[in-house]
C-alpha cells in the first residue's frame, strides 16, 4: 500500500486558502491582520490569498473597523449571498428541504410528511425529495453549488446505503450515492444526520467550539450520536461510529430490528417514548392522555408539565434510558460537551434533570463535573443546518471550485433543466 510521505506547494495553498474561508465564514468582519494572527501565516501570504479571493468575487472589502489598539484596518467579510447550498434531511416519516447561503443563513423551507404510498416505497420517497430539490435548482439557477443531505442511520458511506430505518422498511435495497449523484449537476454530499447535526452545534450552536470532543446525541425517531473532535468528524471505518442506537441496554430485552436485544432505540426515541406510553395508558383511566385521539411526544411532554402523573412517570422512564445511553457515551467517547437534539430536547426541565441524575450516578464524579450536557438551542431543524454545513465545509475547502462557479454561465457550462 502506497503512503503519501508529504504534501505538494498546490496542496498547501488550498488549505491555506481554505483555513482562510473557514474563519471568514465563523466571523461577520475580519481584518487581513486578524486573519493572519488566527492562522499563524505571514501577513504577505494572506494579502496574496485575500487579493485573490475578492478578484473571485468570493470576498468583499466593507470599509474601515477598528483593531487592536485602535489601528484602523480594511475589513473582509465572505460575498455569503452569492452562493448557495440546498439542505435536505430525510426522517423516518417526513422530509425537509432548505436553501441556505455561505454563511449557513436559511433562506428558504419545505418540510412534508410522506403519503402511505412513500412510506411503503422508498422510492416514491425519493422522488418526491428528488422532485422538491430540482424546484429549488430552477428556482435558483446557478447560484446553488453543492447539496448537502442528512439520513438516518445506520448509513454505510461506501455503499450508500441505509442499513436499516426503524419502521421504514426497503432502503437497505438503495444506493443513496446512485439515486443523488449521478441525478443532479452539482456535487452532493450525503452525512448521517446524528454527524451532520454534530457539525451543526460545533460551528453554530450555543457551545460552538474551536477544540475540543462534542457529541450531538439525536433522540429523534430513532437514536444516535455525531462525534466531532477539533472540527473532525469521527466516523469509523464504515461510517457509523455514533451508530449508538442499538447499544443494548438490557441483554434481555426487547428483540430489535438489527437483531440485537435491548437496544436503547427500544426505550428512549420519539416513536418508542410514544409507542410504550400508549400501551401502558389502558393501565392509567385518570390521565389526561386518554382525551386524545393520536397522541404524539409532545402530548406526553405537555401532560407532564401540567402535572399529570401518568405522563410524568413516562417522562422520567425516558429520562433514565436516555441517561444511561450518555453515561456509555461518555465513557466511550470522553467529551466536553453533549447536546440532547431533537425530539426529544423538547422535554423540558424535568427530562433534563432525570437525564443528568442518572448519569451522575453512573459516571465517576470527575468526569461528571467537567462536562456539559444541555439541549440543542436551535429553534429550527438542527440536522437540516447539519445538512448545509457538510455543503458548505465541501465548497470553503475548494477554493477552485468557488473560483469556477463564479464564472459566466457560458463559461461554467452548467444547465439546470428538469422537471418531474
Amino acid at each position: 500500500m502506497d503512503k503519501k510521505k508529504g504534501r505538494n506547494s498546490d496542496y498547501l495553498l488550498q488549505a491555506n486558502r481554505s483555513l482562510v474561508l473557514q474563519i471568514l465564514a465563523r466571523n461577520d468582519v475580519c481584518t487581513r491582520a486578524r486573519i493572519a494572527e488566527e492562522t499563524g501565516l505571514k501577513q504577505a501570504t494572506i494579502t496574496n490569498i485575500i487579493t485573490e479571493m475578492i478578484q473571485a468575487g468570493v470576498v468583499r472589502e466593507v470599509g474601515i473597523v477598528e483593531g487592536k489598539r485602535g489601528r484602523r484596518s480594511i475589513g473582509i467579510e465572505l460575498a455569503a449571498e452569492k452562493i448557495e447550498v440546498i439542505a435536505v434531511k430525510l426522517g423516518h416519516v417526513s422530509y425537509s428541504v432548505g436553501l441556505f447561503d455561505l454563511k449557513g443563513t436559511m433562506l428558504k423551507l419545505y418540510e412534508s410528511r410522506f403519503g402511505t404510498e412513500e412510506e411503503n416505497d422508498p422510492h416514491k420517497a425519493l422522488a418526491k425529495i428528488k422532485k422538491t430539490i430540482w424546484k429549488y435548482l430552477n428556482q435558483e439557477g446557478d447560484k446553488v453549488h453543492a447539496i448537502g443531505i442528512a439520513v438516518p442511520g445506520p448509513f454505510l458511506k461506501h455503499s450508500g446505503t441505509i442499513a436499516l430505518m426503524t419502521q421504514f422498511p426497503g432502503w437497505d435495497r438503495l444506493n443513496l450515492n446512485e439515486e443523488f449523484l449521478e441525478e443532479f449537476p452539482v456535487p452532493v454530499l450525503i452525512e448521517h444526520g446524528a454527524n451532520a447535526g454534530a457539525l451543526a452545534e460545533w460551528r453554530y450552536g450555543k457551545y460552538r467550539r474551536n477544540q475540543g470532543v462534542l457529541v450531538n446525541f439525536l433522540a429523534g425517531e430513532g437514536i444516535g450520536a455525531g462525534i466531532v473532535a477539533d472540527g473532525q468528524l469521527f466516523v469509523g471505518s464504515r461510517g457509523i461510529a455514533g451508530e449508538i442506537g442499538h447499544i443494548s441496554l438490557d441483554v434481555n430485552g426487547e428483540k430489535c430490528d438489527c437483531g440485537n436485544r435491548g437496544c436503547m432505540e427500544l426505550y428512549c426515541s420519539a416513536l418508542s417514548f410514544v409507542k410504550y406510553a400508549m400501551h401502558k395508558l389502558p393501565e392509567h383511566k385518570e390521565s389526561i392522555l386518554n382525551q386524545k385521539s393520536n397522541i404524539t411526544y409532545l402530548d406526553i411532554f405537555k401532560g407532564a408539565e401540567d402535572g399529570d402523573k401518568f405522563c410524568l412517570d413516562m417522562v422520567k422512564r425516558a429520562g433514565f434510558y436516555m441517561g444511561c445511553g450518555i453515561a456509555a457515551v461518555i465513557n466511550i467517547y470522553d467529551p466536553d460537551v453533549i447536546i440532547i437534539s431533537d425530539a426529544m430536547s423538547k422535554g423540558g426541565d424535568l427530562l433534563l434533570e432525570e437525564i443528568r441524575r442518572t448519569v451522575r450516578e453512573r459516571i465517576l464524579d470527575v468526569l461528571y463535573e467537567n462536562i456539559v450536557i444541555d439541549y440543542t438551542d436551535f429553534s429550527v431543524n438542527q440536522i437540516l443546518y447539519g445538512a448545509a454545513v457538510v455543503a458548505i465545509d465541501h465548497l470553503l475547502n475548494s477554493m477552485n471550485m468557488l473560483m469556477h462557479t463564479q464564472t459566466p454561465d457560458s463559461e461554467a457550462g452548467c444547465t439546470r433543466k428538469k422537471t418531474m
